[in-house]
C-alpha cells in the first residue's frame, strides 16, 4: 500500500513541478513532463506503472484521453472562426486524408512497413493531439487564426485519427477471416457514426435544457457533466474501440455551441480536471518507456521520422491552404507544428501488438515508430514554436500590453502616454461616444461590453496580458477584475482601492474577487477626475540617477506628484506604486501623475 501511495505522490510531485517550471520558464510544460516521466521511470524507478495500475492502466489512460478531448471541445464554439473557417475546413477535410496518403506511402516505401501496417500507423499519425497543442499555444501566444487553426486541427482530428487506425486493424483482421462480408463493416462503421453523432447532439441538448432550466443545482453541474461524458464515453466504446473518443468530441462542441449559462464555470472546472490529468498520464505512459526501444529504430525509422517532420506536414498544409486566405508565413507555421501525444502513444501501444496477432510482424515496429515521434515532436515543436511565429510575426510579442476598461478622458490621456512609450493599450467601453477622443488619437479601442460572451470572440484577448479597470463603479470594476484573473493571472489585473476600505467588513467587497490596487492607495476614480481638470496630467520618466529619485521623492512629499506604476527595461507594467524609488535602474520608467505646472 505504501509503494503505491508513494508512486501516486511522486506522479503528483512530477507533474506539479514540470506545470510550474513551464509558467516560469515559459516553455511548454510538456517538455518537462517527459524528462519527468523519464526520471520518474527508466532513471530513478520511482513509478512502474503497471504495478500501480496492472489492467487498469490502459482503461484509465482512456478514460483519460476521453476527458481531455471532451474539455478541449468544450472551447469549440463556431462564433471563434470566423476569421479562418474557410482554413479549419480545408486542413480537417482536405489534411487529413493528404497526411494519412503521404504517411501511408512514406512508411511502405521508406521505413519498410508493409502495406496494411503502413496504412493503419499513417491513419494514426493523422492526430496532432491537443494535450501537447493546447498547453503549446498557451505559452506561444500565436495570433487569432494560426492558433484557431491548430486548435481545431488538433481537437477534431484526434479522435477520427485514432478511430479510422481501429478501423484499419478491423478491417484486415475480417479480411482474413473466411465467409466476411466486408460491406456489412462498412455499413456497421457508418450507421454507428451517424449515431453516435445523433446521440451526442441529443444528449448536449437534454443537458442545455437541464442546465438552463435550473433542473439541476449549480453546485451539481460540473459533476453531472464530467459523469455524463464518462458514460457516454464508455457506451460509444462498447460500440467499437475508441469511438469513445468521437462521441465525447461531439458532445462537447455541442454543448459549447448551445449557449448554456454556466459553460464558463463548467470550462474552468473542466481545465483544472484536464490539467491533472494531461500531467498525470504523461507522466505514466512516458515511464512506461523502455530506452531500449529506442534504440531499435534503423536508419529507416528515422528517414520516415523526417520525412513525416520536413516533408509530409508541410505538404498536408500547403495542399491545405489552397483555396483559403492563408498567408504564406501561416503556411510555414502551421506546416511545422505538429506534434504527436497520448492519443498517438497510446492507441499505439494497443495497435502494435493487435497487427502482430494477425499475422503482420512489422507490427511491433509501430510502437519505437510512435514514442519516437511523440519524442521528438514534442521537443522540436514544443521549443521552437515561439521563435518560429514571432520570426514569422505570427506571435506577439513578451512585452506586456494592457486592456483599460473605461474610456474616461483622463484614461484616454493615460492611454496615450503608454502609447508613447512604446506599449501596445486598448481601451474598451460600451458607450461609443465616450471612445471618440481615444479613436481620434488612434487608439485602438473595443466597443462593447467586456463581460459579454461575445468580447471573447470579436477581441484578440491573446495580444493582451494586463488588464486596468477604472470605470466609477468599484463593484463593476471588480467584477471585471474577477472575469480576467483566470485569464491574466491575480498579479496582472488592476482596479481601484475601494473608499469602504475603512469601514466595516461587511461592506466592503471581498478582496478575493478584485484585483490589485492601482496607483497609490487613496486615489480613486473621482480624485483623478477632479486632478484631471485641474490639470494634472499622467507622464513617464526615466528614473536615472539618484538625484532624480531624490527630485521625485521631494514632489511626492509635496503632493504635486504621484507615483502609479513603472515599466522595466524588459518592458513589463507595473500599476502599482512602488514601495521605494530605490529598487530602480536607470532606464526604467517610473509612471505617474502631476500638476501640470510642475
Amino acid at each position: 500500500m505504501y509503494d503505491i501511495l508513494s508512486q501516486i505522490a511522486w506522479i503528483a510531485f512530477f507533474s506539479i513541478a514540470a506545470q510550474w517550471l513551464g509558467w516560469r520558464l515559459k516553455t511548454p510544460a510538456i517538455v518537462f513532463l517527459l524528462i519527468g516521466g523519464f526520471l520518474a521511470g527508466p532513471t530513478l524507478n520511482l513509478v512502474q506503472p503497471e504495478t500501480l495500475l496492472g489492467d487498469l492502466l490502459n482503461p484509465v489512460i482512456s478514460l483519460a484521453v476521453g476527458i481531455i478531448l471532451f474539455e478541449g471541445a468544450l472551447n469549440l464554439n463556431f462564433k471563434e472562426i470566423r476569421e479562418a473557417r474557410a482554413s479549419i475546413r480545408q486542413v480537417i477535410l482536405v489534411g487529413a486524408p493528404v497526411a494519412w496518403l503521404l504517411t501511408t506511402l512514406a512508411g511502405h516505401y521508406v521505413a519498410g512497413l508493409s502495406l496494411p501496417v503502413a496504412l493503419t500507423f499513417g491513419a494514426l499519425l493523422i492526430v496532432t493531439g491537443p494535450t501537447v497543442i493546447m498547453p503549446l499555444l498557451k505559452n506561444a501566444h500565436l495570433k487569432e487564426r494560426p492558433a484557431s487553426i491548430l486548435k481545431w486541427e488538433g481537437i477534431i482530428n484526434d479522435p477520427i485519427g485514432a478511430v479510422l487506425a481501429v478501423l484499419c486493424y478491423e478491417f484486415f483482421r475480417l479480411q482474413a477471416l473466411e465467409n466476411v462480408a466486408l460491406s456489412e463493416f462498412f455499413t456497421s462503421t457508418v450507421l454507428a457514426i451517424i449515431m453516435i453523432t445523433f446521440f451526442g447532439v441529443a444528449i448536449a441538448y437534454s443537458l442545455s435544457w437541464l442546465f438552463n432550466h435550473d433542473v439541476v443545482p449549480e453546485y451539481l453541474k460540473p459533476t453531472a457533466l464530467l459523469s455524463t461524458a464518462l458514460i457516454y464515453f464508455v457506451i460509444c466504446n462498447s460500440i467499437e474501440h475508441d469511438f469513445g473518443l468521437i462521441g465525447v468530441t461531439i458532445l462537447g462542441v455541442a454543448l459549447a455551441n448551445m449557449g448554456i449559462s454556466s459553460i464558463e464555470e463548467l470550462k474552468k472546472f473542466k481545465e483544472t480536471i484536464s490539467i491533472m490529468l494531461v500531467s498525470g498520464v504523461f507522466i505514466l505512459l512516458t515511464t512506461k518507456i523502455d530506452p531500449a526501444i529506442l534504440f531499435s529504430i534503423d536508419w529507416r525509422g528515422f528517414a520516415f521520422i523526417a520525412m513525416l517532420l520536413f516533408v509530409i506536414r508541410p505538404l498536408t498544409l500547403l495542399a491545405s491552404s489552397i483555396g483559403t486566405k492563408m498567408s504564406w508565413q501561416e503556411v510555414i507555421l502551421t506546416g511545422w507544428i505538429a506534434p504527436r501525444g497520448i492519443v498517438c502513444a497510446a492507441v499505439a501501444g494497443v495497435l502494435g501488438p493487435y497487427m502482430v496477432g494477425i499475422g503482420y510482424q512489422d507490427g511491433e515496429q509501430i510502437l519505437a515508430l510512435a514514442f519516437a515521434i511523440v519524442l521528438f515532436t514534442v521537443f522540436a515543436h514544443g521549443l521552437s514554436a515561439k521563435p518560429v511565429a514571432q520570426k514569422l510575426k505570427l506571435a506577439y510579442t513578451g512585452k506586456d500590453s494592457l486592456i483599460i476598461v473605461g474610456a474616461s478622458e483622463w484614461a484616454v490621456q493615460f492611454a496615450k502616454m503608454l502609447k508613447g512609450r512604446d506599449v501596445d493599450v486598448m481601451i474598451a467601453d460600451k458607450n461609443w461616444h465616450a471612445l471618440r477622443e481615444a479613436r481620434l488619437s488612434d487608439i485602438p479601442t473595443y466597443y462593447g461590453e467586456i463581460l459579454s460572451e461575445e468580447t471573447e470572440y470579436h477581441l484578440e484577448l491573446a495580444r493582451y496580458n494586463t488588464l486596468l479597470a477604472v470605470s466609477n463603479n468599484p463593484a463593476y470594476n471588480a467584477l471585471i477584475c474577477n472575469m480576467f484573473i483566470h485569464e491574466f493571472g491575480r498579479d496582472k489585473v488592476y482596479q481601484f482601492l475601494p473608499h469602504e476600505e475603512n469601514e466595516h467588513e461587511r461592506r466592503k467587497i471581498a478582496h478575493t474577487i478584485r484585483g490589485r490596487t492601482f496607483g497609490q492607495a487613496d486615489m480613486d476614480y473621482w480624485d483623478i477626475a477632479g486632478d484631471y481638470m485641474q490639470g494634472w496630467r499622467f507622464r513617464a520618466s526615466r528614473a536615472g540617477q539618484e538625484e532624480n529619485r531624490i527630485q521625485f521623492q521631494q514632489r511626492i512629499e509635496e503632493g504635486n506628484l504621484k507615483i502609479v506604476g513603472y515599466i522595466t527595461q524588459k518592458g513589463r507594467l507595473d500599476l502599482r506604486q512602488p514601495e521605494s524609488l530605490e529598487k530602480f535602474e536607470e532606464q526604467d520608467l517610473l509612471i505617474f501623475f502631476e500638476q501640470g505646472d510642475s
